[in-house]
């Protein structure tokens, strides 16, 4: 038997336990700091206004990856609260008359209207904490 065993009997019983559940508890931390729970948050809107059909690639603050989208539908839209970081969106194979635009909390930050001429066009916004 460990010596400290016989003064403190439930103490090999208590620090185990509690080990694992720390390091959870610090993990969630961390994952949910991104999220703007323990800092400031923003609700950003990505949409590509235009008719017909385009490749489509964006990415949120937070996101390690660009998600792509083949062949979408204009118009087109997505939401999502975020964190601090970059929000990006691309738009490749555009119809002319296309635009990216990028909105913070209901106000446009971002707006670009004019494909080059492959018909690629993106839009950013890089969101701080104030």
């Amino acid at each position: 038997m460990h010596p400290t065993a016989s003064r403190f009997p439930f103490l090999h019983r208590v620090v185990r336990p509690a080990l694992p559940a720390s390091g959870a508890m610090l993990l969630a931390a961390t994952t949910l700091t991104g999220c703007g729970l323990f800092g400031q948050s923003w609700d950003v809107k990505l949409e590509v206004t235009g008719t017909g059909q385009a490749e489509v690639g964006y990415s949120f603050s937070g996101e390690t990856g660009q998600t792509k989208a083949a062949n979408e539908s204009l118009p087109w839209t997505i939401s999502q609260n975020v964190g601090f970081g970059f929000n990006g969106l691309a738009v490749r194979h555009a119809p002319p008359g296309t635009a990216c635009r990028i909105y913070v909390d209901g106000k446009l930050r971002e707006n670009q209207d004019k494909p080059d001429a492959e018909g690629t066009l993106s839009c950013s916004v890089n969101l701080q904490e104030e």
